[in-house]
């Protein structure tokens, strides 16, 4: 269990309210899947840096990937 204060500008708090009383969630609930969503979106951006950042192994730097996966499949026996 965490427990801690949060301040909130005044314009936000309206925001907060209005949305507790149109979804009849309490605040415990809005900070909880909030904090769910957020965690979940950087672990989709950690994802993403992580496949954007890969580099191809040495003996493939200079190959098509596209040629490449073309030629296996040509000599594949399940695509044949």
């Amino acid at each position: 269990m965490f427990a801690t204060q949060l301040n909130f500008s005044d314009e936000i708090t309206n925001q907060i309210q209005a949305n507790l009383q149109a979804c009849g969630e309490t605040f415990e609930e809005f900070v909880q899947q909030a904090v769910a969503h957020e965690l979940q979106r950087r672990k989709a951006n950690d994802l993403k840096s992580f496949f954007d950042g890969l580099q191809p192994l040495e003996s493939f730097a200079h190959v098509d990937a596209l040629a490449h996966v073309d030629d296996c499949r040509c000599r594949s026996r399940l695509f044949n």
